[in-house]
C-alpha cells in the first residue's frame, strides 16, 4: 500500500518532520504542496495521504488550505495529518470542513511541539531544550507511524478545559490575525545594511514574493506572502528584518538539518 507525504514547510521543521515519518512508514514518498498549488486539481493515487504542516496563526498556512480545496481522493483510503506545532483539535476539524465536499474526514491526526521560529513574540529554543523537543517529537512519529501502518483512527480531543479557548477565542484570534496581523506585516519585511546582494531570501521565498532589485530584496505587493518566514531566517547576514518588531535583535531559527537549497525545492 503506496503513502503519499504532502508537506509545507518555511523554516524546515515540517520537512525534517515528514522525512522522520517518511522512514517509519514502507513504500511511502514526499510531495512538496508549493510545487502542486498552480495546477487546477491535484490529484493522488496513493491509499494512505497524509498532510505535514506547521501552524500559522493558530491555524494551517493557506497554502494547505488551497491544496486540500484542490486534491482529488477519490483513489485513497486513509488520511493523516500531523501539525509541527502543538494545537487544538479543531485545527483538524476545520481540515474536515474542507475535505466533507469530497465525504472526507481525516482518519488521523497528530500535533506536538518543535522549535519556534515566531520571533517577534516567542525567544529561540536553548540547544537543550531543542534536543529534548526532537527526543519527544521523535516519540510520538514512532508511535502515531504504528496508527499510520495499521490504519487505525486516531482523533484526540482537547481536554474541556480547553473548550471556551478552542471554540471562542482562536476563531476570533485567528481571523485578527490573518485580516490585521499578517497584511500589515507582509509590508513591513525590509532589508537592512548587513545584505550582500545573495539571493538566498528570494530563492527560498516559496510564493516569489521576493524578487531582487539592483541587488536588494523587494516585497511585491501583488504577490500573497506565505508567512512562513523563510526569508528572515535563512538569510546568512541576518539583514532581513520587520519594521517596528525588533527583529535585530531577536536571533534566527531553521532547523539544521534543513538547508535554503532544502526550502527552494519545495517550489
Amino acid at each position: 500500500m503506496r503513502t503519499e507525504i504532502y508537506y509545507f514547510s518555511g523554516t524546515g521543521n515540517s520537512l525534517h518532520v515528514s522525512r522522520e515519518l517518511q522512514k517509519r512508514l514502507p513504500n511511502s514518498s514526499l510531495t512538496p504542496i508549493m510545487s502542486l498549488l498552480k495546477k487546477e486539481k491535484i490529484t493522488s493515487n496513493a491509499e494512505k495521504v497524509g498532510i505535514v504542516f506547521p501552524i500559522h496563526a493558530l491555524t494551517f498556512p493557506w497554502p494547505v488550505k488551497d491544496f486540500l480545496q484542490k486534491i482529488d481522493l477519490e483513489s485513497t483510503s486513509y488520511l493523516f495529518a500531523v501539525a509541527t506545532r502543538e494545537c487544538f483539535a479543531t485545527v483538524f476539524s476545520k481540515m474536515d470542513g474542507l475535505l466533507a465536499n469530497q465525504n472526507r474526514s481525516l482518519d488521523a491526526y497528530l500535533s506536538f511541539e518543535m522549535p519556534t521560529n515566531y520571533v517577534l513574540l516567542f525567544d529561540l529554543y536553548s540547544q537543550e531544550k531543542i534536543d529534548a523537543v526532537e527526543s519527544k517529537m521523535l516519540e510520538k512519529l514512532d508511535s502515531f507511524a504504528q496508527v499510520i501502518n495499521s490504519g487505525e483512527t486516531f482523533r484526540p480531543k482537547d481536554h474541556p478545559v480547553y473548550f471556551g479557548l478552542s471554540h471562542a477565542i482562536y476563531p476570533i484570534l485567528t481571523y485578527w490575525f490573518h485580516r490585521r496581523r499578517f497584511p500589515k506585516m507582509e509590508r513591513s519585511f525590509y532589508a537592512d545594511s548587513n545584505c550582500n546582494g545573495c539571493g538566498t531570501c528570494e530563492q527560498v521565498c516559496l510564493s516569489n514574493k521576493i524578487k531582487l532589485v539592483d541587488k536588494k530584496p523587494v516585497w511585491q505587493e501583488n504577490v500573497k506572502c506565505t508567512y512562513c518566514f523563510a526569508c528572515l531566517h535563512y538569510c546568512p547576514t541576518h539583514a532581513i528584518q520587520i519594521k517596528g518588531k525588533n527583529t535585530v535583535n531577536r536571533g534566527r531559527y531553521h532547523h539544521p538539518d534543513i538547508s535554503a537549497k532544502d526550502i527552494l525545492d519545495q517550489k
